[in-house]
């Protein structure tokens, strides 16, 4: 396997951008260009305050670029990390529903190496199953714990981490 240079697609992006300027925008104008009481100022405050995190975390997204290798996993940018798959003591994929039923929702695969920072990256990102698959086998090489949920996360992507079965 060669190394992978893998990003979030622009049109996520624009979108989240989008998302974000927009609820900068609505919970803004009004505190601008209105006279509103203070419970009100509060809540557009607060509104203001998360769509803003949300456009700083877009940005972050939008500046950093993964290198996946066999060795190694990269996050190269603001707040960059490495992880070493020889060295991997923490995998953990998490699945967000956006539907009552569970129908349709993303993952959120978090990566770790002793001494190291954790990667977080979603399933979003271009190439977000190859370094799930390569967490996996790092996580069967090193033996590093993995919870039910993340056991049963992995299973649905189709991927089995020898001595991590679920035992019934």
């Amino acid at each position: 396997m060669n190394a992978a240079d893998l990003r979030y697609p622009q049109k996520t992006l624009v979108a989240d951008y989008t998302r974000a300027a927009t609820g900068v925008i609505l919970c803004g104008a009004p505190l601008l260009l209105l006279d509103v009481n203070r419970w009100l100022a509060a809540l557009l405050l607060a509104g203001l305050a998360l769509f803003a995190l949300f456009l700083v975390r877009t940005a972050l997204r939008h500046r950093t670029r993964y290198a996946l290798s066999p060795e190694t996993l990269c996050a190269d940018g603001p707040g960059g990390a490495l992880v070493e798959w020889n060295r991997l003591d923490r995998l953990k994929l998490s699945y967000f529903s956006t539907k009552r039923d569970r129908s349709d929702g993303w993952m959120q695969l978090s990566v770790g190496s002793t001494g190291g920072r954790l990667i977080k990256v979603d399933s979003a990102l271009e190439g977000f199953h190859d370094i799930v698959e390569r967490a996996a086998q790092a996580a069967e090489a090193t033996g590093a714990p993995l919870s039910d949920a993340t056991r049963a996360n992995l299973r649905s992507m189709g991927i089995v981490v020898v001595g991590q079965e679920e035992t019934v």
